[in-house]
């Protein structure tokens, strides 16, 4: 198929569009991450070298789908991920689930189910088998190690 270059005025609300989506990445990735310096890195750079791999992109198409992609990243950074931290007393991850994870929007959060706690035992109660690894971002021994 053939590539339709954009029009100057499509080109800058494009780049502005993205500009803006690069800008919302970042700052979804600062609330996520927030005290996580391995992942704050890491999310960093794996922006830039998306960003960096579609820089040429020309066909109004995919960048239309690369803009879409900005949009459902960010969803997912700010309300399809809860963060959860290892309490050593107990064994389990003391997570903070915030509203906009416990509702998809339509049904109130009060009516959803609730979350049992994640331990290395999680697995094990999961017929596929999947792995569970514990990791820790506050640089504890276990999670030095990795």
């Amino acid at each position: 198929s053939a590539t339709v270059p954009l029009e100057p005025a499509t080109m800058s609300s494009t780049t502005a569009r993205a500009l803006s989506g690069y800008r919302r990445l970042f700052r979804a990735r600062k609330v996520l991450f927030q005290g996580d310096g391995r992942a704050m890195r890491e999310s960093r750079v794996a922006i830039r070298e998306q960003f960096a791999q579609n820089r040429a992109a020309s066909d109004p198409a995919h960048i239309e789908g690369l803009l879409t992609m900005i949009d459902e990243a960010e969803d997912m950074l700010l309300h399809g991920i809860a963060r959860g931290e290892l309490n050593p007393a107990t064994g389990n991850y003391q997570v903070k689930i915030r509203p906009e994870h416990t509702s998809d929007g339509d049904t109130p959060a009060h009516e959803t189910t609730s979350m049992e706690p994640i331990t290395k035992e999680t697995g094990t109660k999961i017929g596929s088998k999947p792995e569970v690894v514990v990791t820790s971002s506050k640089g504890s021994e276990e999670g030095a190690n990795r």
